[in-house]
């Protein structure tokens, strides 16, 4: 601590429109789990689905430049 400030942790500091998206994310990666049978296992690939969908970032890998 340095002047009696308090150091912030990653949550503290996120904005509010991240904290809304990644709440978002997260409801659709259940949809999709709940629509593949609610199976274990595969939570990133749900999680990964459901912020393409939502935030409209291509399919695959990236290719080298």
């Amino acid at each position: 601590m340095k002047n009696g400030t308090r150091k912030r942790t990653n949550s503290s500091t996120a904005s509010p429109e991240s904290r809304d998206m990644s709440g978002e994310i997260a409801r659709r990666a259940y949809e999709i789990w709940l629509s593949e049978g609610a199976g274990h296992g595969r939570d990133l690939d749900h999680w990964l689905r459901a912020e393409r969908e939502l935030t409209g970032l291509p399919l695959g890998r990236p290719s080298k430049a």
